[in-house]
């Protein structure tokens, strides 16, 4: 359990490929079975493009990798993805900190910050909080935007 809110941030690296799948699984593997069934050979490719695509960041507590992010370019926009934090470092504003950071960013370039997540995932009350608008939303995911 973090004492503070104080994290680092780093690139991904090698070591990090399995801590990343165990974190979206950790994370993730009720909203995702939810909405699509958990399928871990699925999962496992998906995993496996997404690391070949970009690599996250880290986020880090006291040196133990506790999550991770990443903003990508996408031309007129930047999009917000990959996030994830551990259960037991939910609820200590870490993700709020993140938010923070990546909305800066997007001030920084005046491009707005966009990204999606899963229909029964709960992050969305965070989004809003944190100043992000619904753009859209489908069976599967909710869609929103923040504009500098």
């Amino acid at each position: 359990m973090p004492t503070s809110r104080q994290f680092t941030v780093r690139p991904a690296v090698e070591d990090d490929y399995e801590f990343l799948f165990d974190l979206k699984k950790q994370s993730e593997f009720e909203p995702i079975k939810a909405v699509f069934g958990w399928d871990e050979s699925i999962q496992r490719k998906i995993h496996a493009e997404e690391w070949l695509e970009e690599r996250p960041l880290i986020i880090e507590s006291n040196g133990k990798a506790i999550g991770s992010y990443l903003v990508q370019h996408q031309g007129d926009k930047l999009y917000f993805c990959r996030f994830f934090i551990l259960p037991s470092y939910q609820g200590f504003g870490i993700g709020s900190q993140i938010l923070d950071m990546a909305i800066r960013q997007a001030q920084q370039q005046q491009l707005p910050l966009t990204l999606s997540y899963l229909q029964s995932n709960r992050v969305g009350t965070l989004y809003q909080r944190m100043g992000f608008v619904q753009t859209g939303e489908d069976k599967h995911f909710v869609y929103m935007c923040y504009r500098p």
